[in-house]
């Protein structure tokens, strides 16, 4: 044989062997159950957001998709099935889409509900007048006891109307206070503390007051009665003032018992005690209003 009809067999059996392989089945278009026929190849997508299977030479080799196909298409199968998609990305705690390499990020999940509202119940505001308004004064004699409450219609914290004491004042230690009285007795759910506002006025400053008693008396009888004394440093005339009853940490006539009886509360009161030595007392005018429990 000639060397030139040699090199012709060669080289057609060289362009045989191509095409082979350029025109093969989908069962050995690729090198997997999941490849692709031949063409022109696209990868699929990342696994995260699930490969779109390519049309190319071995599409879905794997999760992240097929390779690129050879640019000459041939006579391709139809297109091998998608790689295993992977699960969308997971949104971030704050609602953020995943990071770049991850696939469409979940959407964030919704922020947690807010905590159940807390124990709010308004006793009184003296929008009008409550008619069940009492005294107390001591000792027992002197200006002290021409001590007077009544039912203000013009001042008040938030809106017109509280509770007023007129404290005739005239000597050291002298205490006068101003109660709201409950009939029937009162029953109370909201247990934490009792609040409510003051404002003090009277000719001179307030050096002589030494604090307010914000207390309550509960239990058959009244026997029960608790107490917290706040501090009036700092007040300023003819201004409004939060003062509190903590109950856990009142104090308490009878050391048996260290809780008011809420089931029966008879009163509540806030008294102003003056000082023992200093200032010489004089009468002072005290509003109250806003009463409420948590």
């Amino acid at each position: 044989m000639s060397s030139r009809r040699l090199g012709l067999l060669l080289a057609l059996s060289t362009v045989v062997g191509l095409s082979v392989v350029a025109c093969g089945n989908e069962d050995d278009a690729a090198s997997t159950p999941r490849g692709g026929a031949a063409g022109a190849g696209n990868a699929a997508g990342k696994e995260e957001s699930g490969g779109k299977g390519g049309t190319g030479a071995t599409a879905g080799m794997n999760a992240e998709g097929g390779m690129a196909g050879d640019s000459d298409p041939g006579q391709a199968g139809s297109a091998g099935s998608a790689g295993i998609a992977g699960e969308a990305g997971q949104g971030g705690a704050t609602g953020e889409a995943g990071a770049p390499s991850a696939g469409s990020g979940g959407s964030g999940g919704s922020g947690g509900s807010g905590g159940q509202p807390g124990c709010h119940v308004t006793i009184a505001n003296f929008d009008t007048d409550p008619g069940m308004l009492g005294k107390f004064s001591k000792p027992p004699v002197g200006a002290v006891q021409g001590s007077t409450v009544s039912w203000s219609s013009s001042e008040g914290a938030l809106a017109p109307g509280s509770g007023k004491l007129t404290a005739t004042f005239g000597a050291y230690n002298d205490e006068s206070q101003i109660s709201l009285n409950f009939a029937p007795h009162a029953s109370w759910t909201c247990t934490k503390k009792l609040h409510a506002m003051i404002k003090l006025s009277s000719a001179l400053d307030l050096d002589h007051i030494k604090g307010i008693a914000f207390n309550i008396k509960s239990g058959a009888g009244g026997t029960r009665y608790s107490a917290h004394l706040n501090s009036v440093l700092g007040f300023a005339r003819d201004t409004w003032y939060p003062i509190e009853l903590p109950f856990a940490t009142a104090s308490f006539q009878d050391p048996a018992n260290t809780l008011p009886d809420f089931t029966d509360i008879e009163s509540i009161a806030v008294q102003i005690q003056t000082v023992h030595t200093g200032t010489l007392p004089v009468t002072t005018y005290m509003y109250v209003d806003d009463i409420w429990l948590e």
